[in-house]
């Protein structure tokens, strides 16, 4: 959407020539006029704009915000889809010195009034000046943030027709990231222009884009959407393509065909997407497409799981793919996005590790250790797949349960250090100085170190202890899921201490009928006689989710010791 606004005298100001600044500017300075961006329209057609073009319609957007009453080290929120209308007002507040907080869109939170709380709860965080929505959205952002952001002003992207004139500033703080709220509320990350630079470095000594980069749907809400699904290639000026989540579910064939047909070589995306082409892509649905061009297929975000990438790989294998391109890792919002990832070309491997005696501070028994290949394993639950070693920068150590550094083959709770840790929470609370400060973070994710690489297991916090040993959800969602008891869609695993005694809870929002024992079964062959096991059949909706469609495990498991899960009855 363009706008013309009124001439006004710019106030330039000094921008440093700094590594971190080319780093994440080079791209605004020096646009390259042959490469460029696809944005995915809505009638499905594809409009491209040359980096030189998308740095015209940057510069004006930064313009118009400063026309605004935009002013720099003010945060501002956007509530924008992906498209041209985020790259341009994203980088034009950045470009005069502003600090963009991309919020979720309604659709991500399924809409109504838990969107609107969460609108409301960062809001009172920040308390903004301006915010920029999309047309679509301007009446829910103005109704939940202008209201108590105390006369915040909802600005639509817009454009003026003098780019050249457009004030510059540098800020310190590149993003203020929202994390997802698995865990509770939804805490803002600082985010420096340092952090963002050096991870972005990171990514590129890993990844190594050459031309092409990926044809990306991820929510750019989400930190692996907005570092590694953008920013990464956009200021490296690679040929680049961008669609929205609900394109990509609606047109899966559509965006794997990309692939096939164009350069494009990067792919990264969470179990989720991965499951998304094994459901909706057939076989014949690739003929006569070529895949050997693929080279970093990245997995992250969530648990990895083999079977997963064994019948992806298996399925694009007859076209050329090569298992080598898979590159699992592991990132957070805290580290900015990227901690470890598995080298390109690189064969990731996989371990059988320590069964259901696990204990943190002591050492697992691994039994096997094999490379990820097409080939489907048994009991998934039982193997992790590598992360690959830190990357370049990052330091990760596993620590016991009094903070003390463990060797080797040790499960315990990931640490990690470094430049690109977040600078720290906005309005932090003590217990989060003591998780993450000084560029030092305790991330409360259960893992173990082996020959040097990182094998995640699951959230410390999502755990239960059973008779001293640590039984993770994350282990007993893949073997429902593998046994085929459940859908990973619809149901999620709590587990937790209600009256005395250990209880892991199955809700779900599909009736297991004839799989109740099956899913009674996997769940006491992790806890035996010495937990509850419970299943609870909810209506839609009932699960609360993330804005990156992650369960939020904490909120459901206290409605349920609350009382506040309604069973149904129809099944």
């Amino acid at each position: 959407m363009s706008q013309r606004t009124s001439q006004r005298t710019p106030q330039r100001n000094s921008r440093p020539e700094t590594p971190d600044h080319d780093r994440v500017f080079g791209w605004l300075d020096d646009p390259s006029d042959e490469r460029g961006m696809r944005f995915r329209l809505d009638d499905g057609s594809w409009q491209r704009l040359t980096y030189r073009e998308l740095a015209g319609r940057t510069l004006g957007a930064g313009a118009a915000l400063a026309d605004a009453g935009v002013r720099p080290g003010d945060v501002v929120p956007l509530v924008l889809p992906g498209g041209e209308d985020f790259v341009t007002q994203f980088f034009g507040l950045l470009a005069i010195g502003a600090t963009p907080s991309v919020l979720p869109l309604p659709l991500a939170l399924r809409g109504g009034e838990g969107y609107q709380n969460q609108l409301k709860a960062i809001t009172a965080r920040i308390h903004p000046r301006h915010a920029i929505a999309d047309p679509r959205y301007h009446d829910v952002v103005a109704e939940n943030v202008a209201r108590l952001g105390g006369g915040t002003d909802v600005l639509a992207p817009q454009y003026a027709d003098r780019p050249e004139e457009a004030p510059r500033a540098w800020g310190e703080l590149a993003v203020l990231q929202f994390t997802s709220g698995s865990r509770g509320s939804p805490r803002g990350l600082r985010i420096s222009m340092a952090n963002l630079a050096t991870n972005l470095r990171m990514i590129e000594g890993w990844m190594n884009p050459v031309g092409y980069g990926a044809v990306t749907w991820l929510p750019l809400y989400h930190d692996m959407g907005l570092v590694g699904g953008l920013l990464g290639a956009l200021t490296l000026q690679v040929e680049h393509a961008l669609m929205r989540p609900e394109q990509f579910i609606r047109d899966t064939r559509g965006w794997i065909a990309e692939y096939g047909r164009t350069p494009y070589s990067n792919m990264c995306m969470p179990n989720f997407g991965f499951e998304r082409v094994l459901s909706a892509v057939r076989p014949e649905d690739l003929e006569g497409l070529d895949f050997s061009g693929l080279s970093a297929v990245v997995s992250g975000a969530e648990r990895i799981d083999p079977a997963v990438l064994a019948r992806f790989a298996a399925l694009l294998g007859p076209h050329g793919f090569d298992v080598r391109a898979l590159m699992p890792a592991y990132g957070l919002a805290e580290g900015t996005l990227a901690v470890t990832g598995v080298s390109k070309h690189h064969v990731a491997r996989m371990v059988r590790a320590g069964g259901l005696e696990r204990r943190l501070g002591e050492k697992l028994d691994v039994s096997e250790v094999v490379e990820l290949s097409t080939v489907p394993v048994d009991e998934p639950w039982t193997w992790q797949v590598s992360c690959g070693p830190p990357l370049e920068t990052a330091r990760v150590e596993i620590l016991d349960e009094d903070g003390a550094p463990q060797p080797e083959g040790v499960l315990g709770e990931i640490y990690v250090e470094g430049p690109s840790v977040a600078d720290g929470y906005a309005d932090p609370a003590p217990e989060d100085v003591a998780k993450l400060h000084d560029g030092r973070l305790y991330t409360g994710d259960a893992g173990f170190l082996l020959d040097g690489e990182l094998y995640v297991i699951g959230r410390l916090g999502d755990s239960v202890k059973i008779n001293g040993q640590n039984v993770f959800v994350e282990d007993i969602e893949l073997e429902l899921v593998a046994s085929g008891a459940v859908s990973r869609r619809y149901a999620t695993v709590v587990a937790g201490i209600t009256g005395g005694e250990p209880r892991v809870l199955l809700v779900t929002e599909r009736p297991l009928g004839d799989r109740l024992d099956d899913a009674l079964s996997v769940i006491a062959s992790f806890t035996g006689d010495a937990a509850r096991a419970e299943v609870l059949y909810v209506k839609r909706g009932t699960i609360p989710l993330t804005s990156s469609r992650k369960p939020r495990r904490r909120s459901l498991w206290l409605s349920y010791v609350a009382g506040e899960l309604k069973e149904r009855n129809d099944s």
